[in-house]
């Protein structure tokens, strides 16, 4: 009993740790991720991870539960754990559920919308660009999310919002693929736009369509991609 007491406490967490060391070690990862250095299907060893950020096992492993609480990481009793990957149906499917979800809330925002939610918006795509001019990936991805969870809770509805929420976690590791891909990104940016001048004319059917266009390019980019591999 004495041993495994003790060595639990080896591998219990610092007061730093807890607050903060499996945090940046997460965020590392998904910069990891974003920046294409590390890849779908590729496998996280646990040992390897505790030398590289000279971590506690603990540390460690609480960061990899974050990943897989987003989505980003697959557990398995056997292999452990290492980046989500996707089949085509897979993909097919789950971006055929975001289609339906975010469409359907997109015509459900009240027209016309208040000038302070536009100006939110905006300030919120303004600093999305900027980030993008400065190539600071991982604040534009997270940018990126909180332009579309701003948009989508307009719509009203809190159980929709889950739902596009839970969906988007589903194909986050495919959505960070592309935040490197420079023409994606001005896409991106662009198709943000389109959105925000949609909600500026009042117009639910332009802004339905700019949606499920903006999420129909990047899974036919992953898709094509995939085709390669085959």
């Amino acid at each position: 009993m004495a041993g495994t007491l003790t060595s639990r406490a080896a591998d219990a967490p610092t007061t730093t740790e807890t607050r903060s060391g499996w945090k940046e070690i997460a965020e590392t990862l998904e910069l990891d991720i974003i920046t294409g250095k590390l890849h779908l299907r590729e496998h996280l060893v646990e040992d390897d991870l505790i030398r590289r950020f000279q971590a506690s096992r603990y540390a460690v492993r609480r960061a990899l539960d974050e990943m897989h609480a987003l989505g980003l990481v697959v557990r398995n009793q056997n292999r452990g754990a290492y980046i989500r990957d996707y089949t085509a149906q897979e993909v097919h499917d789950l971006f055929g559920v975001r289609e339906i979800l975010e469409s359907a809330a997109a015509t459900q925002i009240p027209m016309p919308v208040s000038d302070d939610f536009l100006r939110s918006l905006v300030s919120l795509q303004k600093q999305h660009d900027a980030a993008m001019r400065e190539g600071d990936y991982f604040r534009l991805f997270s940018l990126n999310n909180a332009f579309h969870q701003t948009l989508f809770s307009a719509c009203n509805n809190a159980a929709l919002n889950k739902a596009i929420a839970h969906y988007s976690m589903q194909v986050q590791p495919i959505r960070m693929q592309f935040v490197h891909n420079e023409n994606r990104r001005k896409q991106t940016s662009e198709e943000h736009w389109e959105m925000i001048e949609a909600l500026k004319q009042g117009d639910s059917k332009a802004l339905a369509r700019v949606c499920v266009q903006h999420l129909s390019v990047t899974k036919q980019l992953f898709l094509k991609s995939l085709e390669g591999k085959l």
